[in-house]
């Protein structure tokens, strides 16, 4: 999710509350998929949250790992444990999106713009977030795709900026990689993944993360290589 700056901090989102009392009154209705644990990677709402809001913020169950906007875990894990439930989270993400809040500079020169989603869009992803922001221990569903790359693919949130068939992502910040990986060789891969800014696909923005190749491990490296060039259908050119 990104006119106004980032609201960035949990009092700041409480202190909401109040002011959106008449908005989060008419948010009673819990998604049909609140229960965290039957949502997978074709729910919806997780959906809708990688495409559009997943580029900017963490979100454990969506395996994104966005930093340019608040992480939503962390923004709600204590209003959770003191009882804030799940119809008021829905709220304040809802009026969040309505009215993004100008707070502070935390996240200087990032904007978030108002009803970057709305309707029934809106509504899945406010219900999706209230369902599993800064629920303890949460993690993302068994990512679809086949060996343990595929996983790596979805712990580190790549589906949220790219489409790959193979993992059920659509993805569009950045290159489709079922058209781009079959045209690169295994160093090639290697390189856009550990130093992304080396070369920039034509038409894309410099925004890939470039700390991958501290992040994830060598073996986890290997094994996500292994699932592009196998599930784009590329040849190993070595």
């Amino acid at each position: 999710m990104m006119k106004n700056k980032f609201s960035t901090k949990l009092p700041v989102l409480l202190a909401s509350v109040a002011v959106l009392g008449a908005v989060v009154a008419g948010c009673g209705t819990t998604s049909s998929n609140s229960d965290p644990a039957k949502l997978g990677f074709q729910d919806r709402g997780r959906q809708l949250f990688n495409a559009n809001c997943g580029t900017c913020h963490v979100l454990a169950q969506a395996a994104s790992t966005g930093t340019q906007g608040p992480n939503l875990d962390d923004a709600f894990a204590a209003a959770r444990s003191a009882g804030m439930d799940s119809d008021t989270i829905k709220g304040i993400v809802r009026a969040q999106v309505h009215r993004p809040q100008d707070v502070n500079g935390d996240y200087p020169g990032v904007t978030m713009p108002a009803n970057i989603l709305e309707g029934n869009d809106l509504e899945d992803v406010a219900a999706y977030v209230a369902a599993v922001a800064g629920v303890p221990g949460i993690e993302p569903p068994t990512a679809p795709g086949e060996g343990p790359g595929a996983q790596v693919f979805a712990n580190n949130g790549c589906g949220s900026c790219h489409t790959l068939a193979a993992a059920e992502s659509a993805g569009t910040l950045g290159p489709n990689l079922d058209e781009v990986i079959p045209t690169l060789s295994k160093a090639e891969i290697h390189e856009s993944i550990v130093d992304p800014g080396a070369k920039i696909a034509a038409g894309y923005p410099n925004a890939m993360p470039s700390d991958y190749g501290t992040k994830i491990s060598a073996q986890q490296l290997n094994q996500l290589i292994d699932f592009l060039m196998t599930s784009a259908a590329a040849d190993d050119k070595g």
